[in-house]
């Protein structure tokens, strides 16, 4: 290192660097499936110093003061039983819910997108019309992830420890609005 320099950084090839953080969005309908379509986001995508953007479409305002309460309470639920460091906020929207989806994601640019699966077969999927199937066709930003949990899934999930709480150091909030 010459005197001149103030700091060096040594890149040794085959050791991984940390990635930086990233912004995941999820779609969150309150429903069971989508509240382990969350709890996965935390096990598997999330790391320390990650953005977790949570968007849930009502269909008027009058509901959207609920809706955010609700979805405050969940995340902290969530953000209290792991053990991963990360800024969360919330976004409740009015309107079709596959149309706010991808409107909302192609405004934010996450990294990912990840919505659940309503347990629906493919036929019905179609039938019915379908949100995931909408945003896989739709987004353009980024991938698209559709987090649909089995029995297998859940039961693995559920072993899964991310430690105890005494072990977690974090911010006094990880709320922000």
């Amino acid at each position: 290192m010459s005197a001149n320099a103030s700091s060096a950084s040594l890149n040794v090839p085959g050791l991984a660097q940390p990635d930086p953080p990233k912004t995941v969005m999820m779609a969150l309908d309150e429903s069971s499936h989508s509240t382990a379509a969350l709890q996965w986001v935390f096990d598997y995508l999330l790391r320390d110093g990650d953005k977790l953007l949570v968007v849930s479409v009502v269909d008027k305002e009058a509901e959207k003061d609920s809706a955010i309460s609700r979805i405050k309470t969940l995340l902290r639920a969530i953000w209290e039983s792991e053990n991963v460091q990360v800024n969360m906020a919330a976004r409740v929207v009015v309107g079709k819910a596959s149309e706010q989806i991808v409107a909302q994601c192609e405004e934010v640019k996450p990294a990912f997108l990840v919505l659940s699966s309503a347990g629906k077969s493919h036929v019905e999927g179609l039938i019915v019309g379908s949100v995931s199937n909408y945003a896989i066709s739709h987004v353009r930003c980024c991938p698209v992830i559709v987090a649909r949990m089995t029995v297998a899934l859940e039961s693995q999930r559920g072993r899964l420890s991310k430690g105890s709480k005494a072990q977690r150091q974090r911010s006094k909030s990880p709320l922000w609005f």
